[in-house]
Parts: C-alpha cells; structure tokens; sequence
C-alpha cells in the first residue's frame, strides 16, 4: 500500500453497505477460472481494474479494490478550477483528501466534511457531458470545503456553495434555495431584480474549461463579499432571506391574481360577444 493509499485508508468514511449474496460459477470447464456477477449498484465500476486481495482467518474475505487513479486526479482537476474561479477572492491552498469523507456512494447525511463520491467521479470520466448532475455534485462538494478554507462555514458555507455552484454549471445542488440562486444570478447581472433573476435562465460556459472559472471571477468575489457581511452580522443574513421570501410570495399572489381578473375579463367578454351575437 502506497502513502497516498495510506493518506485515504486513514481518512475515508465507513460505510458498509450489504449487497446481496452471489454464487462463484466456473467460467468454463477448460478455463480454470471462476466469476461472480456484482450487483448492478456496482456497474459503475465497469471498465476498472481491481486490485484483489485476500483477508484470511477464521471468516475469510476477499476484497475487491478498485483503481481510482483517474477518479482522483479528476476531482483535483476540478479543485484546480473551483480555486482558479475564486482567485479575486485570496488562495484557497492545494487540493487535501482530509477536507473531505471520501465514499464509492453518496451518503444519505453528513456532518463536518462534505462527500467527496467517487461515484460521481467515475460516472462524469465515462459520460463527461451527460453526466451534469454528478458533475454538479462534485462541484458543491468542493465548493463547500472551498467555503469553510474562507471561514464561510454552517449555513452561511452551505449557502455560498451553492450559489458559487450555480454560477459555475446553471445547475443546483440542492443545498440553498431560491433565494441562493437569486443571489447568483444578481451578481453575474447587478441591475437585475434578484427575485426575477432566480428563475431566469441562465447559461455558463464549460466547468471543465479555465475560462468559464475567470469570467465567474468578479461575480464570485461580489458573491462572497455579501455573504462575508452576512457572515459578520448573521441577523442580516436570516432578514435578507425572510425578506426576499415575503417578496417573492407577494409577487406570486398578485401575478395569480391578475391573471384570474384576465381569465374573468375574458370571459365577460366572450359572454358578451354571445350576447350581441358578434
């Protein structure tokens, strides 16, 4: 075992998942090998070489380690390009497995150290464009530990990340709401009503290109400049988001009640056109 494997083994969440129970069959009376079929949450690692070894003692194992060489010098590549995206703001330092619970599988809660899911990795490197939903995962997972080196942490962390998270892919992470996104979208467009702008459409360039992250630049420093202050006065933080919901909600009540007068406008109008018999 390597250091880095070392570095991971020492770091990395358990998690053991039971995945069922297979029979080992003969691969074929001539071969001299034997196969299991693995069960299809594993399909995944389809196309990986294994690393098997053997635990032996009174309950016997055998362990199947998987090379996820290209899984982790993608989730750096992408470290790379979350830090180059926040350059205005200072260096967040070098990519460290220990910012993160390192998992095949994304688990269901966690508390300090954000998922960093090799799965999602695996799953970008064989689908690359078509795989935006892990993509954004892995993005968000970065982004908080890139959150927490700029002393954004709880909430306020969650929130940054996945704002920073919208700007980079147009997609969210599930950790912020609306109101995130509305912040995303007023620092890339300053003149635009944050309420309009969280269900406007919006369009980055590619995560995997540097470009995307320098032109993001600017709106990430204004980004975290606003949610610093936040940061420094918490109660402004929960009154912006207070604010901005009663906002919203006023303007889909009177959008829900203009268009009721419309429909009623338009059906007086029909009924009076029947009337006159126009």
């Amino acid at each position: 075992m390597n250091l880095l494997d070392e570095l991971l083994e020492a770091i990395a969440g358990r998690n053991t998942v039971h995945l069922g129970i297979r029979t080992i069959r003969s691969a074929g009376r001539t071969s001299g090998s034997i196969e299991i079929t693995l069960p299809t949450q594993l399909q995944v690692l389809e196309g990986l070489d294994c690393r098997m070894q053997l635990r032996d003692g009174g309950q016997p194992e055998i362990i199947l380690q998987p090379d996820l060489t290209a899984a982790h010098r993608l989730i750096r590549d992408l470290w790379g390009k979350v830090r180059l995206g926040l350059g205005e703001i200072g260096d967040i330092g070098d990519f460290s497995p220990s910012d993160f619970t390192l998992m095949l599988f994304q688990p269901e809660h966690w508390q300090e150290r954000p998922p960093l899911v090799y799965a999602d990795a695996l799953r970008v490197l064989s689908h690359r464009e078509g795989a935006t939903e892990n993509l954004t995962s892995l993005i968000a997972a970065l982004s908080i530990a890139s959150a927490h080196r700029l002393d954004l942490v709880g909430a306020l962390g969650l929130g940054f990340a996945d704002a920073l998270t919208y700007l980079a892919t147009g997609s969210t992470s599930g950790l912020g709401a609306d109101f995130e996104r509305g912040m995303a979208h007023q620092v890339m467009q300053p003149e635009q009503d944050p309420r309009r702008s969280a269900q406007a459409a919006y369009m980055p360039g590619s995560p995997f290109e540097d470009q995307t992250w320098i032109s993001l630049r600017p709106a990430a420093r204004r980004l975290f400049e606003q949610f610093r202050k936040w940061h420094l006065d918490p109660a402004t933080y929960t009154a912006a988001r207070e604010n901005w919901y009663r906002a919203f909600t006023a303007e889909i009540n009177l959008n829900m009640s203009l268009g009721s007068l419309t429909d009623s406008v338009s059906n007086f109008l029909l009924y009076a056109d029947g009337i006159t018999g126009k």
